[in-house]
């Protein structure tokens, strides 16, 4: 009997050793971050019966528990991913503000307003060629703020594909890590509490970046964990990697992608989130909207003076040229067009009413029949090719040679306008600051009549015949100055030295009058170009070109807000999970020391068992 008193006692010792151990433990990693409590759970030993009473046998540890609890876990890692996207787009968003409140930014509608100072300044002495100079000065300021604050947000991109990269690398670096974790689980056996407490906080990193899935595998075999919407990132103990592949169409615009073995899967932006998901944010929506919106002010800007010199008469009484780059030239109509790289498609994009020119990407794509277009606010319609053309939101598309069957371009209208705009002329003579006629008042059709170099003959009248087949150049008295010729002509037309232009379109007869007879001190053109600073000549005649500037600084001013707000939300989110897991997996250190007086005095009193059980024994052999 007192073998059973020794052994119950023993069993009482070690039980009570083990919970020392454990509260002892727990109190040393305290400060460990990501450390889970354990706590011993303790169960009765099997009884004996003697007589037919039944005899407790004592106690044993039956496994060392780890305070810790899925959902919690789960909400945590889901409010860590959502918590770091929201911060990370803040700060984005909070550089990019700085970008547009900077000295070099408000430099661009300031020097636009000193341009239109200066036009009105020549419109008080047009032949003033200092005055001239002043114009060609800051148009030329104008042209150097567009192109720097450019530059700067293109480095802005490079940025943030650098740390793209470097998030990336991090990711895999995590996906080795918990790959290693889980093989020295399967190779030791469990459970594994202080493994699983890091194998948790590599999870916890790896949802800054992503969002992140894990569920077990069956027959105890680790865990698949699953980033952004579902991709398979660790399974069991093989890892994936997570690389950058060229983009489609846009080779330039890399794409994140999977690698399983010899297998490539690319990944949508919008299945990542976390801090990867808010960098491309950056890098695809928020800096190309400052571009596009930047080009479009520069694009409608420089059309507009351009369409103005292309109506007026230079110093020397000859029609004006281009001031700034011709946002129609053909490189830059090429350049508007994205193609992958081996793509035999030869497309255009033209700007032909830049009222309608709305900022942001297209995407067209071709079936082998039809032509699909994308608009960039996602609205999806196939499109009629009509003489070659697409015509869409004051765009002009011309396809040269069709796209193959299947294949997408990007047409981005404005993206690059902000950078390719120059100042075409240092000769101040050249602004046309007369205005001339060149009228399509007495025309019911829709052709186009435009005056392209002027000569000795300076007023005429272009007649279309009562078939509409041909037209003749006539003086304004109506005498025949040409032969009658084939309508529409095939290209420019030159009568004693003057060019004009006639499009397709006139009905019979129509009729087109010009005069280009110079004025001394016309300023009639000047006048115009002074009427741009507030001709609503945007979004649908509803905003000027500086309301464009204007406009994007309040969105980004709105955006920024927003994102704060969120990021307050998302922040409270976390620390309200953080707290739930603290109160379930936390160390307190008050009940670990109750803890450890209470196990103490169990040892002791344990001890007290086995010596009983020994003074027992003694007395029993003294007895003989």
């Amino acid at each position: 009997m007192s073998s059973d008193i020794l052994n119950v006692g023993l069993q009482g010792v070690l039980t009570a050793q083990k919970q020392l151990n454990t509260t002892g433990h727990n109190i040393t990693n305290v400060n460990t971050e990501g450390y889970s409590r354990q706590s011993v759970v303790q169960g009765t030993n099997m009884p004996r019966q003697y007589g037919g009473e039944t005899y407790g046998m004592g106690v044993h540890v039956e496994k060392v528990r780890r305070s810790w609890d899925q959902f919690a876990v789960n909400e945590l890692n889901l409010s860590t991913t959502n918590f770091a996207n929201r911060k990370d787009v803040e700060e984005n968003l909070t550089m990019l503000m700085s970008m547009l409140s900077s000295v070099a930014s408000k430099k661009i509608p300031e020097n636009f307003n000193e341009w239109f100072d200066a036009v009105k300044t020549l419109a008080d002495s047009p032949n003033d060629v200092g005055a001239r100079k002043i114009v060609l000065e800051k148009a030329e300021l104008i042209t150097k703020s567009l192109n720097e604050f450019y530059e700067t947000i293109r480095r802005q991109s490079a940025v943030a594909n650098n740390k793209l990269d470097l998030g990336i690398e991090r990711v895999n670096q995590l996906a080795l890590e918990l790959r290693d974790m889980q093989r020295l689980m399967m190779r030791t056996p469990g459970p594994h509490n202080d493994l699983m407490d890091e194998h948790e906080k590599l999870i916890a990193e790896l949802s800054e970046y992503t969002k992140v899935t894990v569920t077990p595998r069956k027959s105890a075999d680790g865990f698949n964990i699953l980033i952004g919407n579902g991709h398979t990132l660790v399974s069991g103990t093989e890892a994936s990697t997570l690389k950058f592949i060229d983009g489609y169409p846009d080779v330039h615009r890399r794409r994140l992608a999977m690698i399983e073995g010899k297998s490539v899967k690319a990944i949508s932006s919008t299945d990542i989130d976390g801090k990867l998901g808010s960098m491309l944010d950056m890098r695809d929506k928020e800096i190309p909207l400052l571009m596009d919106e930047l080009g479009r002010m520069a694009a409608v800007f420089s059309y507009k003076v351009n369409q103005l010199q292309s109506q007026g008469l230079d110093l020397r009484g000859n029609v004006g040229g281009l001031m700034f780059t011709d946002v129609n030239s053909e490189i830059i109509a090429k350049s508007r067009v994205v193609t992958y790289g081996d793509s035999t498609a030869d497309l255009a994009a033209y700007i032909e009413d830049p009222s309608q020119i709305k900022s942001g990407e297209y995407s067209l794509k071709f079936d082998g029949s039809d032509y699909t277009i994308t608009r960039p606010t996602g609205e999806m319609i196939t499109v009629p090719v009509v003489g070659g053309a697409i015509l869409i939101d004051g765009l002009r598309i011309e396809i040269r040679n069709d796209l193959a069957n299947g294949e997408r371009v990007l047409i981005r209208p404005t993206r690059r306008a902000a950078e390719q705009i120059r100042l075409e002329t240092n000769d101040p003579t050249a602004i046309a600051a007369q205005s001339y006629e060149a009228s399509t008042t007495f025309a019911q059709g829709t052709a186009k009549f435009k005056i392209l170099q002027a000569g000795q003959l300076r007023e005429f009248e272009v007649l279309v015949s009562p078939l509409g087949d041909q037209y003749v150049v006539t003086d304004t008295k109506g005498k025949p100055i040409t032969q009658p010729q084939d309508y529409p002509p095939s290209g420019p037309v030159t009568v004693q030295g003057t060019t004009f232009e006639l499009t397709a379109g006139a009905l019979p007869n129509d009729k087109f009058t010009a005069n280009l007879v110079p004025s001394e001190g016309d300023n009639g053109n000047l006048l115009k170009m002074q009427s741009l600073q507030t001709d609503k000549t945007l979004n649908n005649n509803e905003s000027t070109v500086l309301d464009v500037y204007n406009n994007l600084s309040s969105q980004v001013g709105l955006k920024t807000a927003t994102a704060s707000r969120l990021t307050d939300v998302s922040r409270l989110e976390k620390e309200s999970a953080q707290e739930r897991i603290a109160s379930i997996s936390g160390v307190n250190l008050d009940e670990e020391a109750a803890n450890m007086m209470k196990f103490q005095q169990t040892y002791m009193a344990s001890s007290r068992i086995m010596q009983a059980a020994n003074d027992t024994f003694n007395t029993i052999l003294k007895l003989r």
